[in-house]
């Protein structure tokens, strides 16, 4: 008796698919387009500028790597840089230009400030 109000139901439906296509298909599009607009498109941006600035390094560029090591750039062969590293002239390293980080100076100088408290602790545990 169960069985013949099942298929009693199940006759009187009709299939409907396209509306739950359509449901489910709307906020998918919705979702990747914020995806799109929110990681994909910054992330193409910022790889632009980044080949733009180590197709564009040129010879006595300071660069720094993606090590964090810094030289000055003495030669360029095809996607090889050759860097010369630290103030010792005698060392050059041949690195793949896809590995510079930064064309940029090293800052070297002292903060005055981180000088004055390294004094202070020093008197301090005197």
């Amino acid at each position: 008796m169960l069985s013949l109000f099942v298929l009693e139901a199940g006759a009187g439906a009709q299939p409907s698919t396209a509306g739950s296509i359509g449901a489910m298909l709307i906020p998918m599009v919705i979702l990747f387009g914020f995806m799109y607009l929110m990681l994909i498109r910054p992330q193409k941006k910022r790889q632009r500028e980044i080949d733009r600035m180590q197709s564009s390094i040129n010879i006595g560029d300071s660069v720094m790597t993606n090590g964090g090591f810094y030289g000055k750039v003495v030669d360029s062969v095809n996607n090889v840089l050759i860097v010369e590293l630290g103030t010792n002239k005698s060392v050059r390293v041949p690195i793949e230009r896809n590995a510079v980080a930064a064309v940029k100076e090293p800052d070297l100088t002292i903060n005055r400030d981180d000088l004055i408290e390294d004094k202070k602790e020093e008197k301090e545990e005197e």
